[in-house]
């Protein structure tokens, strides 16, 4: 509603309260931001017009003038691709109208209408359209004034008639507002200046802006930068502690006492708050409660609270709640204090899940924030934890996903001031980043609890870098350190930043940390296990743990302990085989088979001899651009095919009705030429794998039955010789390539080990002599002691680089053990490392994550100085992501983005404890 002139009118100037948290996100761009009284209940609220496309218009219903409600969409489809937009009450029914501009001349009007907005398509048309138009909505909304920001050209329409009189602004003006008996223009420059309503023509300069910043007016009060303009004079508005950026500033009645509140829209690159919403109420002088917090003024002062600040500490409670209690919450009556940060949050623990323990465990969560070395304004450190038990679930409500409990169980009256998790038997958990709900199992109960409670208030896994799980970044947050640090429960915590100037990227690594020892010891413990060596003021590690410490410039993958990745994946087909990776003219190619067969999830969908499929291949281009794929066997591939580049062609070998045959393929750009089929191997069952050892292509044929392992090798003239048996069986189709260090032959296969050990993973070395591979010693993957095991073919590649050390190493790919009752598994990578008191002298390697699971055996291959590596998603159910062939293109787990510590406390202490309760629930009539 337009405010009173008389009632801005004073001898003395108003002031404003300090900038405090309102919303988060509202109108981020490229949404216009504007703020008016949608529902007509005395409360201004905020408005964002959407304008690509189909056009949108958001709602965020103030409540009770304390805190924004929950974002709405109140008006989707609001015509086409919008060019300018204005608010005001324009019509007849009470309530803010949103104005707007199509096509440069049709002005289409959405009304108030119970809260949201009734379209009238065809409100009023321009008598010529503009090119660069702007909006404004004058004199409380019954003139709109629509002009061109470059020319100045514009007309004015009268809100009721709808008619349009030409006028004419100042050239160059981006933006007009209404100051009562005078308005206000901002030009592209930036200067904002006083308007003549009658003429438009432009007055004496008020002051500046930067260009992507809005100022905002209202009888009586403009706002711009630092300052805002009363008739009493200027006021110095306090500046948030945030980046300075571009502002939108609108005006509106929050609170419903009759004044003129400011909304401040930022529009910042910075992380969190870049999006953030800001408030600042208007202070009549003589008010009693500047902040509208429910304590008077004179309270604040014998409190010790901030009476120009709703919520003093922060935690996003009011002061008045904290101190009078609030929608039937004793907040005094809990121990909360409106000068001590407190978290409120209701629990909902499940049936079967015993009381005692989740009192008693989260009694360890109420000491675990207590002891946060946070400050709060009463000078005492900590965080009070207030849990609030509610009735346990129980029935179906336990087969819920826990968002659908939270809406049912958590009132909506307590949305915005509690918290919300519930309590169920096994272990795991999650939440809502940066909300207020989630759900964690009694399993390590305040450990898991703590970490989902973090994310409530905002935290990831990542400490917000771009490359996550850092070493250095202790924070039970980060999964590494998710249940013990210095390989202790007890010690668990959020990160300080401690060491967040200390920056790591893992294409560039150098091996002395400029910290003492005594700073980074943890990283001898779990769950790493780094090497260290003390070196004064500096500390010496073994990153690549080739044996060697402080080298410069290294590559490794250091954040390996939760699991590994391999970058970017790309979903480049369907597969129902094992993917094969190889190179071929300095391009990858992947071979992979599939078939049309419909799901059914009874049934293994892999390719077989009952159940054949096409042999597929594709190239990849250029950088994560593949070509359309070949077939190169149209209904005759039965398992999983392998490839290689020999002589200027492809060779693919695979398992046909007709036995193992081979192909040779020539790539063109768009088309292939496919050769007849060889076989070379008439047992169907043989299962192969290729690799190269000293200039010689080595065919490998496993046989599933017996264990057996036969090996052929490419003649000058490119046919195969005789077959020969390798001295060993495997449980698995085998891998092979050579050490190109000491030029042997590397096999990569597994055996039972014992009764407990089903499938170890192993490598053997192979002298080749005479067309012969005489064995030359073998190693357990992990050492006897270990259990690295699992089903499918595995690969083998050798790494002769200098962050390999001076021995090389070997790098194993496999699929972990599948079965009956478990046919698929995550897929792995196992290396070998300088020092073998560890593991036998490996490191073992999941990819990706628990849910990144294959029926199928990964595939990897050499290529662009990384490995390039693949594999068969499965997604439980055989839905429709069900055998997607996935690419990474760095499959050594090196990434280039950075990371680092990050200081959690600070974080939540600052911006996620508030931000996580912003939108306030409705009250219960």
């Amino acid at each position: 509603m337009p405010f009173p002139l008389a009632a801005v009118l004073l001898f003395a100037a108003p002031t404003f309260t300090e900038p405090e948290p309102w919303a988060l996100g509202f109108a981020a761009a490229p949404r216009m931001p504007f703020v008016g009284d949608v529902d007509h209940d005395g409360y201004a609220d905020l408005i964002g017009v959407y304008p690509p496309g189909d056009s949108i218009i958001d709602v965020n219903l103030t409540v009770e003038g304390v805190k924004s409600g929950v974002g709405m969409q109140a008006m989707p489809k609001w015509g086409h691709e919008c060019q300018a937009a204005a608010v005001g009450e324009i019509d007849d029914v009470p309530g803010a109208d949103v104005v707007g501009l199509f096509e440069g001349k049709k002005l289409r009007l959405a009304g108030a209408f119970a809260g949201q907005f009734k379209d009238t398509a065809d409100w009023a048309t321009l008598p010529a359209p503009l090119k660069n138009p702007g909006l404004a909505a004058v004199k409380g909304g019954a003139e709109i004034l629509v002009f061109d920001t470059r020319g100045g050209n514009g007309y004015r329409i009268d809100s009721k008639t709808r008619k349009a009189t030409s006028c004419r602004l100042p050239g160059g003006t981006v933006w007009v507002g209404d100051a009562g008996e005078r308005w206000v223009g901002k030009s592209a420059g930036g200067d904002i200046f006083w308007l003549d309503p009658a003429t438009l023509k432009r007055g004496e300069k008020l002051g500046s802006e930067s260009k992507g910043s809005r100022p905002a007016a209202a009888p009586g009060l403009v706002v711009f930068g630092d300052t805002a303009w009363t008739p009493a004079g200027m006021v110095k508005l306090m500046m948030p502690k945030l980046p300075e950026v571009d502002v939108v500033r609108a005006i509106g009645d929050v609170d419903h006492d009759g004044d003129p509140d400011i909304l401040e829209f930022r529009y910042g690159k910075e992380a969190h708050t870049g999006n953030e919403v800001l408030i600042r109420r208007y202070v009549t002088p003589g008010e009693t409660d500047n902040d509208h917090d429910g304590l008077s003024n004179e309270e604040e002062l014998k409190l010790g609270t901030n009476p120009n600040r709703a919520d003093t500490d922060d935690d996003g409670l009011l002061d008045g709640w904290e101190v009078n209690g609030y929608r039937g919450l004793d907040f005094k009556g809990m121990g909360c204090d409106p000068r001590h940060v407190d978290l409120l949050c209701l629990i909902s623990r499940f049936a079967p899940v015993q009381e005692a323990k989740v009192k008693s465990e989260l009694d360890r969560a109420k000491k675990f924030y207590a002891d946060l070395n946070s400050a709060n304004p009463d000078g005492t450190k900590g965080m009070n934890f207030h849990p609030i038990y509610l009735p346990e679930v129980t029935g179906d409500d336990t087969k819920n996903a826990w968002w659908t409990n939270r809406d049912k169980f958590r009132p909506e009256k307590w949305r915005g001031i509690a918290h919300w998790m519930q309590v169920t038997p096994g272990g795991g958990g999650q939440a809502d980043e940066l909300g207020d709900g989630g759900g964690c199992g009694e399993g390590a109960l305040w450990a898991v609890f703590v970490h989902e409670f973090g994310h409530q208030m905002g935290l990831n896994h990542e400490g917000f870098w771009p490359n996550g799980s850092c070493p250095i970044y202790s924070s039970l947050m980060n999964y590494n350190y998710s249940y013990s640090f210095e390989d202790q429960r007890d010690k668990i915590h959020y990160s300080d930043g401690a060491l967040a100037g200390y920056i790591l990227r893992e294409t560039d690594l150098d091996e002395t940390i400029p910290l003492p020892y005594d700073r980074v010891k943890f990283l001898e413990q779990g769950p790493y296990h780094f090497r260290l060596k003390k070196n004064g003021a500096t500390t010496l590690i073994d990153w690549n743990w080739n044996g060697v410490f402080g080298e410069k410039h290294i590559r490794a993958d250091i954040n390996y302990a939760y699991s590994t990745n391999s970058g970017r994946r790309d979903e480049v087909g369907k597969t129902k085989t094992s993917p094969w990776l190889f190179v071929h003219g300095k391009q990858a190619f992947v071979l992979f088979g599939t078939n049309d067969k419909p799901a059914d999830p009874k049934l293994d969908p892999t390719l077989s001899s009952t159940d054949p499929g096409r042999l597929m291949l594709r190239r990849l281009r250029k950088p994560f651009e593949w070509d359309n794929a070949w077939i190169l066997d149209t209904d005759g591939l039965q398992g999983d095919p392998v490839g290689f580049s020999y002589d200027g062609k492809i060779v693919v070998v695979y398992q046909s009705k007709q036995g193992v045959v081979v192909r040779r393929i020539e790539p063109g750009k768009q088309d292939v030429k496919i050769g007849a089929p060889e076989v070379v191997a008439s047992d169907p069952n043989l299962v192969p794998t290729v690799g190269e050892v000293k200039g010689v292509h080595y065919l490998m044929l496993w046989n599933p039955k017996d264990g057996v392992v036969s090996y052929q090798t490419v003649k000058d003239d490119g046919h195969f010789t005789a077959a020969q048996v390798l001295d060993a069986k495997s449980t698995d189709p085998v891998g092979i390539c050579e050490d190109t260090l000491k030029h042997e032959a590397v096999i990569g296969l597994a055996q039972d080990q014992d009764k407990a050990k089903p499938s170890r993973w192993q490598v053997r070395r192979y002298k080749v002599k005479d067309g012969k591979l005489e064995p030359a010693g073998m190693d357990w993957v992990e050492g006897e002691a270990g259990g690295a095991r699992g089903s499918g073919r595995i690969t083998v590649l050798f790494d002769r680089s200098r962050d390999a050390g001076p021995a090389g190493r070997i790098y194993f790919y496999g699929r972990g053990l599948t079965g009956k009752d478990s046919p698929w598994a995550c897929t792995y990578v196992a290396h070998q490392i300088a020092d073998k008191t560890v593991h036998g002298g490996w490191l073992v390697k999941r990819y990706y994550d628990e849910w990144t699971q294959s029926r199928s055996a990964p595939a990897a291959a050499w290529f662009g100085g990384d490995v390039i590596w693949s594999y068969r998603w499965v997604d439980g159910g055989q839905g429709a992501t069900d055998n997607n062939l996935h690419v990474g293109y760095k499959g050594l787990g090196i990434q280039d983005e950075p990371f680092g510590d990050h200081d959690d406390v600070g974080f939540i202490r600052n911006f996620g404890i508030r931000a996580s309760l912003l939108s306030l629930g409705k009250a219960e009539k």
